[in-house]
Formats: structure tokens, sequence, C-alpha cells
């Protein structure tokens, strides 16, 4: 029996885009709702559907991709923090950006799972981010990330 064929990438909604604004910013899926006047259950869904129509797991990954194809605006590039990035941390982010799970990131940067979740903690308290999506707005922000990679998802035209 044939492979089934994958659904092509497509662009988040508007919808999607707003929330994905939000917890680009930061904010948690329940701050995010309250904002919006929704509930945590749609943008849990939002996010989940946004996701699947990008072609990626994650929303740190879905939020890479709104700025890689102009659906979020960039952040205004300012100067890292002191201490700046060192190669772990800006393959992390990297890690992150295109969709990688924990263990993969794990894997690619040749620490123990623990390690590698001790190194991302103490990236977000030193950049004063949230969450990884807002890590990954900051990457943005901090010129580390950027679209020469892609979007970790499905390709989209």
């Amino acid at each position: 029996m044939p492979a089934r064929p994958t659904k092509a990438a497509s662009h988040p909604t508007p919808a999607q885009v707003r929330i994905a604004s939000k917890l680009a910013q930061g904010l948690s899926t329940g701050k995010a709702a309250a904002e919006l006047g929704l509930s945590e259950g749609t943008v849990a869904i939002q996010m989940s559907h946004g996701n699947l129509r990008v072609g990626v797991r994650h929303r740190h990954a879905l939020i890479h991709a709104c700025y890689v194809t102009d659906h979020l605006p960039l952040p205004e590039p300012i100067a890292p923090p002191p201490g700046g990035v060192d190669d772990i941390e800006t393959k992390i982010l990297w890690s992150l950006a295109l969709d990688c799970t924990y263990a993969e990131i794990a894997r690619h940067i040749g620490l123990p799972p623990d390690a590698m979740k001790k190194k991302i903690r103490a990236l977000r308290k030193r950049w004063a981010a949230e969450n990884d999506p807002h890590l990954i707005t900051l990457g943005w922000k901090f010129a580390v990330l950027n679209a020469s990679h892609g979007t970790g998802g499905r390709q989209v035209t």
C-alpha cells in the first residue's frame, strides 16, 4: 500500500498569528487567552492547528516560522545581554527554532538531557525569557536567529 501523501504546509490563520504574537512576547496560554478574550482551550487548539498548518510540532518553532514568513513583525535588533551567546546556546536556539525536541537537542549538542535542560533554564534566566517561544523572539532580537535556515517545518510556499 503506498504511503499517504503528506499535506503541504500552509500559513497560519490571522487568529493563529494574533495568538502567536502574544506567546512570542512571553505570555502564557492563560495570559494570552485573557488578553484576547478567549478561553485557554481555544488558544491551545488554535496553536495546535497552527503547528499542523505550518508543519511543526512545537510553539517555539511556530513562532520562528511566523518570523521567517513575515507573519510576525521582526523584533527590533539590539545587542545581546552581557555574556553574549556561546556556541552551545546558539545550537540550542537554532535547534528550538527548527523544531527539535529536547531529546534531539541534547543529542545534537552532546550533553545529557538534564544538562541541556539546565542550559536552557540558565539562558532563559539570563535573558529574562518567560518560555521557549519568548526565547525564540529574543534570539531574533539579539540577532542569533534569522531566516537563513528556513522554518524547520514542511516547506511553506
